[in-house]
């Protein structure tokens, strides 16, 4: 009788545990009561060789949110197989939104011996209407605020540079907010509090399959910041505002539990 029952609760954990991969989480985050501030929809970690989410649900959910701009914040693909289907939901999205896209180890990797590496997924990428912000930045301005908006190129894989990332930053521009975008949370501890006002990552996918005392990330991560205790959600490091997205695709198994797939929607000042 016990064989049943252990079956029977491995097999309903095995269901919920791809059920949750299917969900999406809004998470509000207010920096400001009022409206008039810039609107972000920040996603993570599309991975869209194993999401389970459908691009017509994640681009309703984005519709309800109604952001000003959509940051992704890289691990498109795994292989080039997956860029048709990469494109397709970046595309969906920038028909609707002004998109600016970051990469992630993921997509270094699988570009790691091609002829025009990473530079001709760029090119892919940018044909859909998106903005690449690879090391580079563009400026918003909304209700007399210039919003600047930084890309940085993934720490683990890819060549972040600073100096190139921020070259257009005009230092001196008052009610200016730095916006800072990058794959690996551990680029926050690259940056000081006059680069970035607030960082926005993701990466950990939340640790995707919970385990107790954090095994997930002493396991599988190596990365600084999970190690000190930051692994998800909104924190304050070294006087920067930081948000790690739980991403909504999933890695090496699609199955989640207890990190439910997001989007993360940050109303700034």
């Amino acid at each position: 009788m016990s064989y049943f029952i252990i079956t029977g609760i491995v097999i309903l954990l095995l269901v919920y545990m791809l059920f949750e991969t299917i969900l999406i989480k809004k998470n509000y985050i207010n920096f400001s009561k009022s409206s008039k501030g810039l609107k972000i929809a920040h996603l993570s970690d599309l991975h869209v060789n194993h999401i389970h989410i459908s691009n017509k649900r994640i681009v309703n959910a984005l519709k309800e949110i109604n952001p000003d701009v959509v940051l992704i914040s890289g691990d498109y693909i795994e292989t080039e197989n997956d860029i048709p289907k990469a494109l397709d939901l970046i595309k969906a999205i920038a028909d609707i939104f002004p998109v600016y896209l970051t990469l992630g180890n993921h997509d270094h990797k699988a570009h790691l011996n091609k002829k025009d590496g990473v530079q001709g997924f760029i090119v892919q990428l940018e044909e859909t209407g998106a903005l690449v912000l690879n090391n580079s930045s563009t400026s918003i301005l909304k209700n007399n605020t210039t919003y600047n908006i930084v890309g940085i190129d993934d720490l683990k894989r890819g060549k972040p540079d600073l100096a190139k990332a921020f070259a257009n930053i005009d230092s001196s521009t008052h009610n200016r907010i730095n916006i800072v975008f990058s794959h690996n949370p551990d680029t926050v501890l690259t940056l000081s509090k006059d680069q970035a006002d607030y960082f926005l990552c993701g990466h950990f996918h939340g640790g995707q399959i919970w385990m107790p005392f954090h095994l997930e990330f002493k396991i599988l991560r190596k990365e600084q910041l999970c190690r000190m205790g930051y692994r998800r959600g909104l924190h304050k490091i070294n006087g920067i505002v930081v948000y790690i997205n739980r991403g909504l695709g999933n890695v090496l198994i699609p199955l989640r539990f207890f990190s439910v797939p997001e989007i993360a929607v940050i109303q700034l000042p």
